[in-house]
């Protein structure tokens, strides 16, 4: 193939993956529920959270698709963990955002019921590529997963550092909660200023917490194809 010849194919490829986006960017949101009993009676759990709405992107239904697995999760897991002994009840919440070649949900939930330590809060997370709807996860982000979980665990310990007494820390560390461990890193988006890691309860302490990884942090472990998701 010739010089020219395979200039004019990477300007098709280009400006097809940005029609896509572009068609994903100005699709509509659309509101979505489920909902779901326990078989005991004891507890229910419901999802309310966002697709997207009708769009000419072909990649629009794989990216719902995703979605909507992930919010059955959560329905899922709340029937494995309701209390079978007292009424429980579990409610969240998915809020759709776009941010360069990527659709992402972030789901939030509140597990309630009489017991102590209660309520807890869950999270649950979905980043898509807008040009072919596949799920993008550390495996495909980044070009080496270990080393980009490393940077990732560095980031972030840097950040807590700055407001966590050196005992929380030390209890920290041994825990590994900053070892390059998919664990650790389990909930994310991708936004404008970086990688927004989402912290579940109990990793540092109660509550929900978000991190943000600058971009600049982590552009030289990016995968080629995926440049695009660092703005």
């Amino acid at each position: 193939m010739n010089v020219t010849r395979l200039a004019a194919l990477i300007l098709v490829l280009l400006t097809l993956g940005g029609t896509a986006f572009a068609d994903v960017a100005r699709a509509e949101t659309s509101e979505a529920v489920i909902s779901a009993a326990s078989p005991d009676g004891l507890g229910t759990a419901t999802v309310h959270y966002q697709r997207l709405g009708a769009a000419d992107s072909p990649t629009a239904d794989a990216i719902n698709e995703h979605i909507d697995a992930e919010a059955n999760r959560a329905v899922t897991q709340a029937m494995w963990d309701g209390s079978t002994r007292r009424p429980w009840t579990f409610d969240a919440t998915g809020t759709l955002r776009t941010w360069a070649i990527t659709v992402s949900e972030v789901f939030t939930g509140v597990y309630n019921t009489a017991e102590p330590h209660m309520p807890m809060h869950s999270l649950g997370s979905v980043v898509c590529d807008t040009r072919s709807g596949i799920v993008i996860t550390w495996d495909n982000l980044f070009r080496d997963k270990t080393a980009g979980l490393t940077r990732l665990g560095e980031q972030l310990e840097a950040q807590v550092t700055t407001v966590a007494s050196p005992t929380e820390l030390r209890t920290w560390r041994r825990a590994g909660q900053f070892a390059p461990v998919d664990v650790n890193f389990k909930h994310w988006i991708p936004t404008s200023e970086g990688i927004a890691l989402q912290i579940p309860e109990v990793q540092f302490g109660r509550g929900l917490k978000i991190v943000t990884v600058p971009w600049a942090a982590v552009g030289d472990l990016i995968a080629p194809e995926f440049l695009p998701i660092t703005g």
